[in-house]
């Protein structure tokens, strides 16, 4: 046993533990509410950092074996020390979405996500999202703090490679420095990478192994040039520096205030790490050190051991009471933390400790543990699928009942039924935009001679039933171009938003190119400030300032001019425009207020309904923009659903039970049915 109370078959240090329980409590603190510790996700790297200094330390005592045993304990040992805990959480936490998460824009990326941190690849997932770790879908995901598992995993696939060249020669031999030379030009590598990234592409850098091994690396460098105090502990090599662990210490708490999202990991992630490099270095020997008698105390110690456990299970935890009953007060607060801590010690006794101390485990052959690692991981998985392929038949969301999933339009039953003129259905990515065409191939029907384009963003992609329909029963050719968060024209500021450029440019070009006179744009959008999102709720001055304020109207004008000149070239060639007025809005999102589970989140408190004057007063100005627009184009007309979905003195967001918006804005299947008959006539009338 050595001065720090440690030896290198036991790896353990206690201070190590102090800070994963450090780490661990400030991921918890920014996860429940940032602003209490705005840099508390950089917890994540000092746990890198520590990572990879401890995995060092436990297998650099595997000396001299052949390459191929060196593996296969390394591996055996992470699988016992890793999936047991992981299969567990992914599991439960699985079935809990399917029972009360429902099913919306929002919890779409839930699934995918999860399926792929099973195989610890969920960090590549979530970077290709459109969404990053500190947006809306990434706190509503209860896998998205998954990702620091993944840059784990990967690296580890590299570890054992760049480490064995360590354990194959004794401390005085030469070869020793191939391991070491080759950490630190991957450290070097990897930390010039982060530095571009952070910068060109900020989500890539955030969730990349690339831009991350070097915090790895970092703990792997630091055990290897310390590494004569665990292997020969008689010699005294450790530094008795207070003002180094005093530095270090402040290092890190500067990392935990003042850390930005912003240009991350480079350089925000360098205050963690080299702090936690510091304190690892400088505490080993300093028994008498306050810092050392603080992160060794029995509270910190406890947290740090049960660490992996707690991180594992607080992020779903959080995430479930953000779906359900909330996570704004002290009470949800309270709630969510304690159960938190509930799993996770219920996880480190009941799997965590049992597998990794497991005398029968550690006595199977290492390929067995591996091998039987790997069924466990594709049956878990496999069992999960199968839980959200029956989401609609566990679920307890009122999103999963049978009016809120209408039965799809079958184009393939369709043309069975209508060989003389079929549909043939062709859709394309194009620049981050859906384009889809309905187009009667063949048809030995009479067909009407105009044609309908369909543009918009996110509502538009909500007529999607609607549209089909009205290919099948007007027998027309209808053409589908839609890109979330892209309105045209939005009528209320300018066009001036760079991630859909390509999109209208795009659009216009081919639309130009390929329409003849007579054909009909209808152009359905979101052209109203909502009054809140999927997410969060909207403050109602916000909304009404940013709709009637005085620099609202003159974007408004700005809007309309740039909507003119748009729409001119459309009206020379002949084509008929089309402007969806605006429908009612709510100012809470309907598929998340229905629930016995959910309906007192706080997000629902402003309830599903709105008076019909206040809606018909609030969407007056775009009426106003749209009535200017068509006195200087010509052939524009206006299409008004909002008398069907509100017919009455309160606009709601439900008739019989059954929906007409799927959240604050917008329609739902049943909605978009319920005004095809509207829209038929309309269109017709339009028709050649």
């Amino acid at each position: 046993m050595n001065k720090s109370g440690a030896n290198i078959a036991s790896a353990h240090i206690p201070y190590i533990d102090g800070l994963r329980g450090i780490a661990v409590l400030a991921v918890i603190i920014y996860h429940l509410n940032s602003s209490w510790l705005p840099g508390g996700f950089t917890g994540v790297d000092i746990f890198f950092t520590i990572s990879g200094f401890v995995v060092s330390l436990s297998i650099a005592k595997k000396q001299r074996l052949n390459p191929a045993d060196f593996g296969s304990s390394f591996y055996a040992r992470r699988i016992l020390r890793i999936i047991p805990p992981l299969l567990a959480c992914l599991t439960l936490v699985g079935l809990a979405v399917v029972l009360f998460i429902p099913y919306g824009a929002l919890s779409s990326g839930i699934e995918v996500t999860m399926k792929h941190a099973f195989f610890g690849i969920s960090n590549l997932v979530l970077m290709k999202s459109s969404d990053d770790y500190f947006g809306p879908m990434s706190e509503f995901n209860p896998f998205t703090h998954t990702w620091s598992l993944g840059i784990e995993e990967q690296f580890y696939l590299i570890f054992p490679i760049l480490f064995y060249w360590w354990t194959i020669t004794d401390r005085n031999s030469r070869l020793r420095y191939i391991s070491t030379s080759l950490f630190a030009l991957f450290f070097t590598l990897s930390i010039t990478y982060a530095w571009w990234s952070s910068l060109a592409a900020p989500s890539v850098a955030f969730y990349s192994i690339f831009s991350r091994f070097w915090e790895l690396a970092a703990g792997v460098i630091l055990y290897q040039v310390t590494a004569t105090r665990y292997e020969h502990p008689d010699l005294d090599s450790r530094s008795k520096s207070s003002l180094g662990i005093w530095i270090s210490l402040v290092l890190v708490i500067l990392g935990l205030l003042f850390a930005r999202p912003d240009r991350f990991p480079f350089p925000w992630a360098l205050l963690p790490v080299i702090g936690t490099i510091g304190s690892i270095f400088f505490l080993d020997g300093n028994k008498n050190s306050l810092v050392y008698k603080g992160l060794s105390n029995r509270f910190i110690l406890f947290i740090g051991k049960i660490s992996y456990s707690l991180y594992l299970w607080h992020w779903p935890i959080f995430v479930l009471f953000r779906w359900t009953v909330g996570l704004d007060s002290i009470p949800c607060y309270l709630g969510a933390t304690a159960l938190s801590f509930l799993m996770a010690i219920s996880s480190y006794y009941l799997i965590e400790r049992f597998f990794s101390q497991s005398q029968l485990a550690r006595s199977l052959p290492k390929l067995r543990v591996i091998s039987i690692g790997c069924v466990i991981i594709i049956l878990s998985h496999y069992m999960t699928q199968q839980i959200f392929l029956h989401r609609l038949q566990l679920s307890f969301s009122t999103t999963a009942q049978s009016s809120w999933n209408l039965p799809k339009i079958d184009i393939g039953s369709f043309n069975k039924s209508n060989p003389n003129c079929p549909i043939e259905v062709n859709k394309k990515n194009v620049i981050g935009a859906e384009f889809t065409s309905f187009s009667r191939l063949n048809c030995q029907q009479k067909m009407s001679s105009s044609r309908l384009f369909v543009v918009g963003d996110s509502h538009a992609e909500a007529y999607q039933s609607m549209i089909q329909k009205a290919s099948i029963e007007m027998v027309a050719d209808v053409f589908l171009y839609t890109k979330p968060g892209c309105p045209y024209p939005d009528l209320l500021t300018p066009l001036n938003r760079p991630n859909c450029q390509q999109f209208y440019q795009y659009m216009t070009a081919d639309i130009l190119k390929n329409a003849r006179q007579g054909d009909i744009m209808f152009l359905p959008s979101l052209r109203l400030r909502r009054f809140g999102e999927q997410s969060k709720s909207i403050p109602e001055k916000t909304t009404i300032a940013a709709m009637s304020g005085t620099e609202a109207l003159k974007q408004r004008e700005n809007a309309i001019a740039e909507a003119i000149a748009l729409l001119k070239p459309f009206s020379k060639k002949g084509i008929k425009v089309v402007f969806e007025a605006p429908k009612p809005i709510f100012k809470s999102p309907n598929f998340r207020c229905l629930d016995w589970f959910n309906r007192m989140n706080s997000i629902c408190e402003r309830g599903l309904e709105v008076p019909r004057d206040t809606l018909i007063n609030y969407r007056l100005p775009v009426m106003e923009s749209i009535q200017k627009i068509s006195q200087e184009v010509d052939g524009v007309k206006i299409w008004d659903p909002f008398p069907v979905l509100c017919s009455g003195d309160i606009c709601q967001a439900n008739k019989d039970r059954k929906p007409l918006f799927s959240d604050g804005d917008h329609i739902s299947e049943y909605g978009s049915m319920l005004v095809y008959p509207s829209f038929e006539k309309f269109i017709r009338g339009l028709m050649q």
